[in-house]
């Protein structure tokens, strides 16, 4: 279970083995740690000492969301003591496991992302023309993805540029097929990245943001050191590795839920309000946002003919992850047929 401290003026802190929230010194709400996964702050307010104490016990993660939606800073218990992984996930960086990791990454997004508009197309199956432009989206990320497959696996560092490539040109197809069923009055043209000028990328950004919180936990419970990526080379303070691990997840989890809001009429254009040429959630909005995504990832998934939760599958492709990297297993990006 997660709990979300949203607001101005918040107290966590503890009773016994319990995390209480409060509010000018009123008692609000009381959760068992050990019922805990992570705890996500996205207001202002304090931490108590005693209860950081009690969610490192528990292996609680405590991550602080900005209003973007990108991570502040984030206390997690110690480092697992799983050496071997380690040691492992920085040698494999020069053979070929971290060719192959990341053509596994991109080919789950990539197919991710056929899945998505596959969905669309067929839920526009009145609308034969718009369906149609759809599936020429689809099927053009088809072709980079055969292509991908046929390149041959060796050290990142020679064929990344070639992954990278194919990527962006999938990429730009999925966001078209994307924004064809999009009201025109929230005014996406383009997948923006961070700098979010309107509502949906705005929305994007703050799931993403929270899905990175989750797969960094992930990570770190498989005891993988969450910088030393594959796909998304070194860079200073950059979590590489979550980055890789999320490409196999943004589709499904956040864009999905993104789609579903929009189309469904639950969220509005006056949701969001531009401010110093960047575009902001409301609060009421934003609130309802993330009880969206949690919802997403408490829902169920058949993977194997057995229905696991999303987040309980990215832990678990995590832990493959760790597996395939000690030579125990091996990898395959996960992705969801439409």
């Amino acid at each position: 279970m997660r709990l979300v401290v949203d607001g101005y003026g918040k107290f966590v802190g503890k009773r016994d083995n319990q995390i209480v929230v409060k509010e000018k010194g009123e008692e609000l709400d009381y959760f068992l740690a050990e019922e805990l996964t992570q705890v996500i702050i996205t207001g202002k307010g304090s931490v108590g000492f005693d209860a950081l104490n009690l969610l490192a016990l528990n292996n609680v993660d405590l991550v602080v969301l900005n209003w973007t939606g990108d991570i502040i800073y984030r206390l997690s218990p110690p480092e697992l003591k799983n050496v071997q992984v380690r040691r492992e996930q920085f040698e494999s960086y020069h053979d070929h496991r971290s060719g192959f990791l990341c053509k596994q990454f991109i080919s789950a997004k990539l197919e991710n992302q056929k899945s998505v508009l596959g969905a669309l197309a067929k839920s526009r199956g009145k609308n034969a023309d718009l369906s149609s432009e759809i599936l020429v989206h689809r099927d053009r990320i088809s072709v980079f993805l055969d292509k991908l497959r046929n390149i041959k696996d060796g050290p990142v560092d020679k064929l990344r540029g070639k992954v990278f490539g194919l990527e962006g040109k999938g990429s730009i197809d999925y966001w078209k097929g994307f924004g064809l069923v999009l009201d025109p009055e929230f005014g996406f043209e383009n997948r923006s990245g961070r700098g979010a000028n309107d509502g949906v990328n705005a929305m994007l950004n703050y799931g993403y943001g929270m899905l990175k919180g989750h797969i960094w936990r992930a990570i770190h419970l498989a005891a993988l050191d969450p910088y030393a990526g594959y796909l998304h080379a070194d860079r200073w303070g950059r979590a590489s590795l979550v980055f890789d691990l999320m490409e196999e997840f943004r589709q499904q989890v956040v864009d999905r839920t993104v789609l579903s809001m929009v189309n469904r009429g639950v969220v509005k254009t006056s949701d969001f309000e531009i401010k110093d040429d960047y575009c902001l959630i409301s609060d009421k909005m934003r609130r309802l946002f993330i009880s969206k995504i949690l919802d997403r990832l408490d829902s169920k998934v058949k993977v194997d003919g057995k229905y696991v939760t999303w987040d309980r599958l990215i832990n678990n492709q995590a832990l493959l992850l760790a597996k395939y990297l000690t030579g125990e297993t091996n990898y395959k990006g996960f992705y969801r047929r439409w």
